[in-house]
């Protein structure tokens, strides 16, 4: 007889009862998915850009057109956003601070009117085109929109890169995420 009641609490404890070596197993497993779950949300939120206002990769609002440089005057530089200000006769440009040989940080040399890189040597104009040194091709710009008092777009920098024509009393700001290749040397 006490065969037939250890095999009959055998079957009715199969119905559903976890053991404790069943429940570890669940609890291991359950374990391991939140794990993973907090991974995968470390992971996307570590990839995402965090980037402030103003800085590269971001727009950048520069204020009223008039605040800025004129044409002729020496080139201002944006170095939290990287970029130059520049204004000629033909319009403003946005040039990348980057060298296009191997990404030195070039400067403004007023006494030479040039863009010249101290890594290799490399020369630009003003307005960024190519002069001399080992560098493939001009200065890299960046896009420019103008706005008016009523938030319309009045001017944009052309797929070419060229210079662009911004209205006096425009608010200026600087697409650094949008980048134009400078023409080749």
């Amino acid at each position: 007889m006490t065969t037939n009641l250890l095999s009959a609490d055998a079957a009715a404890g199969s119905g559903g009862d976890l053991n404790r070596r069943e429940f570890l197993n669940y609890a291991w497993l359950a374990s391991l998915g939140i794990f993973a779950v907090q991974g995968a949300v470390v992971t996307y939120k570590f990839g995402l850009p965090r980037l402030g206002e103003g800085e590269f990769g971001t727009e950048v609002k520069l204020g009223n057109v008039d605040d800025l440089p004129g044409a002729g005057e020496p080139p201002l530089a944006f170095k939290r956003s990287k970029f130059w200000w520049v204004n000629s006769d033909e319009g403003a440009l946005a040039l990348f601070t980057v060298c296009t040989h191997l990404g030195c940080i070039y400067d403004w040399k007023q006494a030479d009117v040039k863009f010249i890189c101290p890594c290799h040597g490399s020369q630009f104009q003003r307005t960024g085109p190519y002069m001399a040194g080992p560098a493939p091709r001009g200065l890299d710009r960046f896009v420019i929109r103008a706005y008016d008092a009523a938030g319309s777009l009045v001017a944009e920098t052309g797929l070419d890169g060229g210079p662009v024509k911004i209205p006096p009393g425009s608010t200026v700001v600087v697409d650094t995420g949008a980048r134009i290749l400078g023409s080749p040397a």
